[in-house]
């Protein structure tokens, strides 16, 4: 579905800087599509590539590992199951989980362009906390860990 160039799903002010990512791709997006770097793999782990509509403030779902999301919520951040089903999440099997993840983005694909953008503005709250997380806390917490993990490594070097 191609949108409009007059079309904008733009709902909040967005103090993110528009230089990092392609801001105004993003603003005439709804959703992003999330290709993890690996589909079929027994762990999973956060990239740039789930960051990106994070940043954005837009609605996401993750082509990952099973347990993507849940890893998502274990380190803080909110998804999307009350606007819908998150279940593919859960499943093992690699064919059937890309079926149902697809079966949703076809869905919403199917929604009209007003139908969309009442969408995003009923997700604001989950936008902006995401955001709001990333930039204020997620980031520091990364930067603490890894301090951590370097200094522990490097300890007995110098013990």
């Amino acid at each position: 579905m191609s949108i409009p160039s007059d079309w904008s799903f733009k709902n909040f002010t967005d103090t993110f800087s528009k230089n990092r990512f392609d801001h105004q791709l993003y603003q005439r997006s709804f959703l992003h599509v999330v290709t993890e770097t690996v589909f079929k793999y027994p762990s999973t782990f956060v990239s740039e590539k789930t960051i990106k509509p994070i940043a954005n403030k837009r609605p996401f779902i993750i082509i990952g590992p099973p347990g993507s999301l849940k890893n998502l919520h274990s380190i803080g951040f909110k998804t999307f199951n009350n606007f819908w089903d998150e279940g593919y999440d859960d499943i093992e099997d690699p064919e059937l989980r890309l079926i149902a993840a697809v079966d949703i983005i076809e869905k919403i694909c199917n929604y009209s362009i007003p139908e969309l953008q009442n969408l995003c503005i009923s997700m604001k709250d989950v936008l902006e906390y995401n955001f709001n997380y990333y930039i204020n806390d997620f980031k520091k917490n990364e930067l603490k860990k890894l301090e951590q993990e370097i200094i522990k490594n490097l300890k007995p070097r110098y013990v």
